[in-house]
């Protein structure tokens, strides 16, 4: 899929609002549990958008490769279940973002229930963008990570968290509470060795799909999500999903430093040598690259800077506990940006036509003058 540029159909009317985007991934596979999916142009009620998942196995590939083909028509049946609605007196794109991060929660579950339903002996991190327009939800369990950068002093940021044991104490806290241990391995001269882990299961995160003998001891599908709103005033901006053996390497940032004046495919190739060059590295790492451009024959969506300089402010975590103010519409959004490009047209037809009128007047006066 590397170098196809994905066009939405919206793209002629609102050019800024639905920015072509063009995926490419790179891998290093040593044990072939990674596994991910791009589904550009998915749809649900005549709304188009776009998907994106990554998912790293543990104890074979069957929960990765299950996930990898589970999540679009578990996302698309959880948008479907608050009920129809009437297309006359609802904009879809509306329904759509009010409904996708409760939806991707409820797809997370009934994949994972899909799963374990299969009560087989594997498990897998998750991690999800779901991206109408300028708008991104992402929802991740596990520790492979996603995260956005637009580049030009907007400092790149997460999009999902981190669900290690070691390095976050309240998930170690609601393991304990669910009745889980948390511990290491091993020990050596009484202090503990390797990462913490969950027992039963002995797994180092505290969410997964899958895993059926971690679910006893408190691990989690549920995932959490966020959003975030990418301003019209920043011309692209490239999203990044990758497995764990990238992030074990780099930081967020350093990521961003190495793909900053590539092209989607030369991006994700050159993140993925990156970490192999900077950790021997003996896990499969997997890293999808998405751009969204302002140009479909742009190399980059960093490629152009934008007239000022702005932060992204991520809404994370979203949940059924904690909302965050709505963002506009999307159509709002959409409407203001078309109206305001029928505007500018119209002043500025309106100065061409004003300037032909005055030269025009003033070959006549010069003609009056000389005869």
């Amino acid at each position: 899929m590397s170098g196809e540029v994905h066009v939405h159909p919206s793209h002629a009317e609102d050019p800024t609002g639905y920015p072509p985007c063009r995926v490419a991934h790179s891998r290093k596979v040593m044990k072939g549990e990674d596994k991910s999916f791009a589904a550009p142009g998915a749809e649900w009620r005549g709304v188009r958008f776009d998907a994106f998942g990554l998912f790293d196995g543990h104890g074979g590939k069957d929960a990765a490769e299950h996930c990898a083909e589970a999540f679009v028509p578990a996302l698309l049946n959880a948008l479907d279940a608050p009920g129809p609605f009437d297309p006359e007196n609802a904009d879809p794109e509306d329904v759509f973002e009010d409904r996708v991060a409760d939806a991707l929660v409820r797809a997370f579950e009934a994949v994972d229930s899909q799963f374990l339903a299969r009560d087989i002996h594997s498990g897998a991190t998750a991690t999800m963008c779901v991206v109408n327009g300028r708008h991104v939800h992402s929802a991740a369990v596990g520790d492979s990570l996603a995260t956005l950068d637009c580049g030009h002093g907007c400092a790149p940021v997460r999009l999902t968290p981190e669900h290690r044991l070691d390095t976050s104490a309240a998930e170690r806290k609601r393991i304990e509470e669910n009745g889980g241990e948390v511990r290491a391995t091993a020990f050596e001269d009484g202090k503990p060795v390797g990462p913490l882990r969950v027992w039963p299961g002995g797994l180092a995160v505290s969410r997964s799909i899958g895993d059926r003998d971690g679910k006893k001891g408190g691990v989690s599908s549920e995932p959490e999500v966020s959003a975030v709103l990418v301003p019209d005033s920043q011309p692209g901006f490239r999203l990044v999903l990758a497995s764990d053996g990238l992030w074990d390497a780099v930081t967020v940032k350093q990521a961003a430093q190495c793909g900053a004046k590539l092209g989607t495919g030369p991006c994700a190739a050159a993140l993925c040598k990156l970490a192999q060059k900077q950790k021997d590295n003996r896990d499969d790492i997997t890293v999808m690259v998405v751009d969204y451009l302002a140009d479909a024959a742009d190399k980059s969506p960093l490629t152009n800077k934008p007239p000022w300089r702005t932060e992204l402010e991520v809404a994370w975590p979203l949940s059924r506990r904690r909302r965050y103010d709505p963002v506009l519409p999307a159509s709002a959004r959409r409407r203001a940006r078309v109206d305001g490009d029928a505007e500018a047209e119209r002043v500025e037809r309106e100065a061409i036509e004003a300037a032909r009128a005055r030269a025009a007047a003033a070959a006549v006066a010069e003609n009056a003058e000389n005869a």
